[in-house]
């Protein structure tokens, strides 16, 4: 199989890097488990196929991310050189923490590589590839308690 590169391009001190890389690691662990993929993290200054960044509204890529919770996430690829830019909405609440308040970045993340990897939208809801994030909230853990 293959081994491809990423980094985050994290300029932004929203966001805790550490507890970001190891999100972003463990999505690309979920795929290398799946396929015969695998996946290395690389310095900021070197080259990658896959590129990570927090960025708002319209940045340059003709798709805008709303900060209103229907476009949290979207990916860009290039074909020469082949490249990946997987951008998250900056102006989101993101945790790193499944059932916190926030969309849970690794889950994301597993779905946007997914898409890369050429997996298509999923119709089960409760599919990682589903198009609408679902999250468990609160109340309904209260609720089930």
């Amino acid at each position: 199989g293959r081994t491809y590169t990423w980094k985050l391009k994290h300029d932004q001190s929203l966001y805790d890097s550490k507890k970001t890389r190891q999100d972003i690691q463990q999505a690309f662990n979920y795929w290398a488990h799946y396929t015969d993929s695998s996946f290395r993290e690389v310095a900021p200054d070197e080259k990658a196929d896959f590129n990570f960044a927090f960025v708002s509204g319209d940045h340059s890529d003709g798709a805008s991310l709303d900060r209103y919770g229907r476009k949290i996430s979207h990916t860009l690829s290039t074909e020469d050189p082949y490249t990946v830019h997987i951008y998250f909405d900056a102006k989101e609440n993101w945790s790193h923490t499944y059932g916190a308040i926030g969309n849970n970045l690794r889950l994301v993340t597993v779905h946007e590589i997914g898409s890369i990897l050429g997996f298509l939208h999923a119709n089960d809801h409760k599919s990682i590839m589903s198009p609408f994030y679902q999250v468990i909230h609160p109340n309904e853990v209260l609720s089930i308690q």
